[in-house]
């Protein structure tokens, strides 16, 4: 997908949304154009976290892939308690997330154009976990299980509609 193409993807996804809230606003749906403005917006300001996460290997071949695509839903969520460790633990951790997120995509776990994915980072002080749920499931636990055997993973759901799994990156492990 060259650049224009991505553009007029990107604008075509705005274009869509504000119209949206136009609407709303046109038929005096206040509740609905406030609810629609605050799910924007949250939506905006993490995929603008996940953008800036110093784990850079990992965040561009996540947009390399969001951007070559279409007919998917990508959310983003990062949560740290302490910015002390933030920096550090991500920066660490990036090939790790790296080398998921390419096993992810490469054996493609979901069976739809239109999937729905969820992209969340935890940070503490010890641990980076990377939370992925998607739905469309098109493999079996202990194929996942096969997929990911070098990685600390657990599966938190999986069935035919969803599938929920987290890996654990133990920081002291890679520190040392």
């Amino acid at each position: 997908m060259n650049n224009l193409d991505v553009y007029l993807k990107s604008r075509h996804d705005f274009v869509n949304q504000f119209q949206l809230l136009y609407t709303y606003k046109q038929l005096g749906k206040v509740d609905e154009m406030e609810s629609l403005l605050d799910e924007l917006y949250n939506d905006l300001k993490q995929e603008q976290l996940f953008l800036n996460a110093p784990c850079r290997k990992f965040v561009q071949a996540v947009f390399d892939y969001k951007i070559s695509v279409s007919g998917f839903k990508w959310t983003f969520e990062i949560e740290c308690i302490n910015d002390e460790y933030y920096q550090k633990n991500l920066m660490i951790s990036d090939s790790i997330l790296y080398e998921i997120y390419k096993i992810f995509i490469n054996h493609h776990l979901y069976c739809d154009d239109n999937v729905q994915i969820l992209l969340r980072l935890t940070v503490e002080e010890e641990f980076v976990t990377l939370s992925i749920s998607f739905d469309h499931v098109d493999v079996e636990a202990k194929e996942i299980y096969k997929m990911f055997s070098e990685y600390e993973l657990e599966i938190i759901s999986i069935n035919e509609e969803q599938c929920e799994l987290e890996f654990f990156i133990n920081i002291n492990e890679l520190e040392v």
